[in-house]
């Protein structure tokens, strides 16, 4: 069995098919320039995501305060109609409805 040497034709038609050692190199630095620019952007995302939460929790906050003031408010209102309606029966005032 005679093997064919490859010669300097196969070489250069090789080259065109696959990486050189260089352009492989300089592929994988470009990889690690995109994952470095992603990561950049990913922590990005994080710190807005984080000021978003943030924002939520205080509106959140705030929400629960109203409730919670109306709740009182609510309380406070049905108090005063109850004195009303006792100063009312004690005076013998008549309230209009």
């Amino acid at each position: 069995m005679l093997i064919d040497m490859i010669t300097d034709a196969d070489v250069t038609k090789l080259k065109d098919v696959f990486a050189t050692k260089d352009e492989l190199s300089e592929l994988r630095g470009d990889v690690r320039i995109g994952f470095g620019e992603m990561n950049d952007k990913i922590d990005s995302i994080a710190a807005t995501l984080a000021r978003i939460e943030n924002t939520n929790d205080r509106y959140s906050g705030n929400i629960q305060d109203l409730k919670t003031e109306n709740s009182m408010g609510t309380i406070h209102l049905a108090r005063h109609d109850r004195q009303i309606e006792a100063l009312a029966v004690a005076t013998k005032i008549t309230l209009p409805h």
